[in-house]
């Protein structure tokens, strides 16, 4: 069964709130205290803006959502996780984990394009060829 853009945007839909509690962890962490309420509210409200966002600029103004991704589609995906992950270089990915992705080639004639790695429906890694690999860390 192949992914589409419609899996990827669901999925990201409904891993906002896990996703707001690891901005909000992080937030705290770089703070030094525990989050007020307010803040918290906040974070929420923040990252489901950006990922509504994301989601509108992913889908296509056709009926059918269930494409394969766009040269535009996959680098905004591609930029999204380059904002929100960490560079890790060539060793990004250990040799177990590979069992558990999909991967999504970048749809160009480059032979050494960029991928996008997916575990169980979500984007967690973007490498490219000549530097390495960038992480959503979970």
């Amino acid at each position: 069964m192949k992914m589409t853009v419609s899996d990827i945007t669901e999925a990201m839909h409904t891993s906002h709130e896990g996703y707001a509690e690891l901005v909000a962890d992080s937030v705290s962490f770089s703070l030094g205290r525990p989050l007020t309420h307010e803040e918290h509210d906040q974070i929420y409200h923040i990252t489901e803006c950006a990922i509504s966002e994301a989601v509108k600029k992913l889908e296509t103004s056709e009926p059918e959502a269930d494409q394969v991704f766009t040269l535009e589609q996959f680098s905004d995906l591609a930029d999204y996780l380059y904002r929100c992950g960490q560079f890790c270089g060539p060793g990004g990915i250990q040799g177990q984990d590979f069992q558990s992705l999909t991967v999504i080639d970048e749809p160009t004639d480059e032979p050494e394009g960029r991928k996008i790695y997916i575990r169980d429906g979500y984007p967690i890694a973007v490498y490219d060829f000549d530097t390495g690999y960038t992480v959503l860390r979970t």
